[in-house]
């Protein structure tokens, strides 16, 4: 056998194995779910946080009151069931049917601790957010109607409703769907309750582990100082999960790791090499996925498009409080003609590479059962023209035949209401996030599409977490931002009702007409009255364009089917999706470990280790033929890889 034979034979015998890492097992042999995510959790404690990643991370330690199923229904979590206290009950007496509902709570739960969950626990918690509603904010569209909790026996309470303004008792019709997540009491009990909203880090120094909740899956002792360092975030299945009991389900592997990345190339590369499970990535980086899986070049690969569960969507939206950079926001046939001046059809198809249903009202198509669809009169379908004459009928007016930005006249609204005085030019200031690139695309669109209109905008692009704290001041022009819910309406109708001012609401939005459906929607019973007034209010609200809903982008997710099994179909049940982030999300109970550890490499890997390989039989043989020259010289060093 020759040098370079040998050479060969001895490298291609070093196991393919030994160059790349493992795939799919942890170096114990565990049994290990790698997600992959374009943004960091914000905040450790669910009180603080915002972010999808952070709602993900909630949803997996935490459990909810409910959680969502396969087919976008109303599970019980906690709240194993929930029900309408029947008539004829003597704690109905005076009070109206549906004042009262009842919930029977798990007896198999268990804090992270060893600490069982009681419905002790149950109580404080929904009191914690009731009896302190100003001070507790990040659960406030649940909890606004809450009157009292009461502890019936040891599996089961009460929750008593009320209008909060005038003390009288009142029907509510969400109370099925609760997402509040439930906290420890035996460790936050002896906290004040602004700590708790405000300043609690979500982590207990001296407990073991340090955050507790009684979710599918707990943290570690690093949990904190992986969170500090930004990268990661490794969680550890909970083995005495009550799901076993309530519902004979179980997680059948070990760890779940929350990547976290900078930019979407990396998370590619990390997807497609085997270093990840799942992830969703950028309408771009996406599509050249997709292609790539279509086109044979990424083996084991899945990709998925379609509408969100969470029903995210983003918008324009406009500052309804006085004051301000430019108070002409505040009219409403300002804001209507500049929906008429947004393309929503273009942004979709080019800035969200038609990864996206165009948006309109305030429940997105993907939930099927309240979304209201405008008519064709009532639509504001995109027209530079109609917007124009909109603006020059509203007292908006060009001062001068070769002037390129109008002004306010006198027979405007803003004029005649004193928000400004008569000259003042349409320009509008508007804050867009960094972390979405895309957002600066469409704000440069939009400079340009409304400048020809005669409306200046400027745009400033800040990391998200400041721009919360510039929206929620209220004293801005516009924006480009986002919304989820949950698949009850109440949540989001809440949020843009007068009852969230300094609180959810993130515009100062309200209206008479708004307020009455909003409150009848609450109060309604009946399935189908209820649905009429969830529509109306989405009609007023569409008209009256606080909001100019834009896109409601799609989950752009890819996975590894070498991995792990049990993905299930995304589409017929789109309550699988990662996105699911209301706790016991039943992806996590189907999937199940396929990987070889040691053994199951990617493509890429492969392609990386014959590299290595070849790189180092290349090297060998310069090397051996430099040693022949340097003897034909007579001079000869020893090569520093021996003979």
């Amino acid at each position: 056998m020759t040098f370079v034979s040998l050479i060969i034979a001895g490298v291609l015998s070093v196991p393919i194995a030994g160059i790349v890492a493992a795939q799919d097992a942890d170096e114990d042999g565990e049994r290990v779910l790698r997600v992959g995510f374009m943004q960091a959790v914000d905040n450790l404690s669910p009180m603080l946080g915002l972010n999808d990643a952070a709602y993900v991370f909630y949803g997996l330690v935490y459990d909810y009151m409910h959680t969502i199923g396969n087919d976008f229904e109303v599970v019980g979590n906690i709240a194993v069931e929930s029900r309408i206290v029947p008539v004829g009950d003597s704690e109905l007496v005076g009070r109206p049917y549906g004042s009262i509902w009842e919930y029977d709570i798990t007896q198999n739960a268990m804090w992270h601790d060893g600490e069982p969950f009681t419905v002790d626990d149950f109580v404080w918690n929904m009191k914690l957010h009731s009896v302190n509603y100003d001070t507790m904010w990040a659960f406030q569209p649940y909890a606004y109607y809450i009157e009292d909790v009461k502890a019936v026996d040891a599996d089961t309470a009460r929750i008593y409703f009320f209008d909060r303004d005038t003390g009288e008792p009142m029907p509510v019709s969400y109370a099925y769907l609760m997402c509040i997540p439930m906290l420890p009491s035996h460790l936050l009990s002896t906290m004040n309750v602004p700590f708790i909203s405000f300043e609690w880090t979500g982590v207990f120094a001296d407990s073991d582990p340090p955050i507790v909740g009684t979710g599918p899956f707990m943290a570690t002792d690093e949990i904190y100082e992986e969170w500090l360092a930004g990268d990661h975030i490794t969680l550890v299945r909970n083995p005495d999960y009550h799901w076993a009991v309530d519902k004979d389900m179980e997680v059948k592997f070990d760890k779940i790791v929350m990547n976290f990345y900078d930019d979407a190339t990396s998370m590619r590369i990390a997807l497609t090499s085997g270093d990840l499970d799942i992830a969703q990535f950028p309408p771009e980086t996406y599509k050249a996925i997709r292609s790539g899986v279509e086109g044979g070049s990424y083996d084991n690969v899945v990709t998925y498009d379609g509408p969100k569960c969470t029903q995210y969507w983003t918008e324009i939206e406009f500052c309804m409080n006085e004051g301000g950079p430019n108070p002409i926001r505040l009219d409403r046939e300002v804001r209507q003609a500049l929906a008429m001046a947004t393309d929503k059809e273009y942004i979709v198809n080019n800035f969200y590479q038609g990864l996206a249903d165009v948006g309109t009202t305030l429940i997105p198509p993907v939930n099927t059962e309240w979304h209201y669809e405008p008519t064709a009169a009532e639509l504001f379908e995109f027209s530079m023209q109609a917007a124009g004459d909109k603006l020059d009928e509203a007292g908006y007016r060009f001062p001068s035949a070769d002037a390129t930005v109008r002004e306010a006249t006198e027979d405007s609204l803003a004029v005649q209401e004193g928000w400004v005085i008569a000259g003042r030019e349409l320009e509008f200031e508007m804050i867009i996030r960094r972390e979405y690139p895309e957002e600066r695309l469409i704000a440069q669109y939009l400079k340009e599409t409304w400048a020809a209109l005669g409306v200046t905008l400027e745009y400033e692009v800040v990391d998200e977490s400041y721009m919360g704290t510039l929206v929620y001041s209220y004293e801005y022009d516009t924006c480009i931002w986002y919304w989820s819910a949950d698949v009850d309406p109440n949540y989001m109708l809440f949020c843009q009702s007068k009852l969230a001012w300094g609180g959810w609401s993130d515009n100062k939005y309200s209206s008479e007409a708004y307020e009455e459906n909003y409150t009848a929607s609450v109060m309604e019973l009946d399935v189908e009255q209820r649905k009429v007034y969830v529509d109306n209010c989405q009609k007023v609200h569409y008209d009256d364009a606080p909001f100019i809903i834009m896109a409601c982008p799609y989950q752009t997710y890819a996975w590894r089917t070498d991995t792990f099994e049990g993905w299930g179909d995304w589409e017929n049940d789109p309550g699988r999706s990662m996105d699911n982030f209301w706790g016991g999300n039943p992806l996590f109970f189907d999937l199940e470990y396929i990987g070889d550890s040691g053994t199951t490499i990617s493509t890429m890997g492969i392609v990386i280790a014959v590299g290595v390989a070849a790189a180092i039989v290349a090297t060998l043989v310069v090397l051996r033929m430099m040693k022949k020259k340097k003897k034909k010289g007579g001079s000869q060093k020893t090569s520093p890889l021996g003979e």
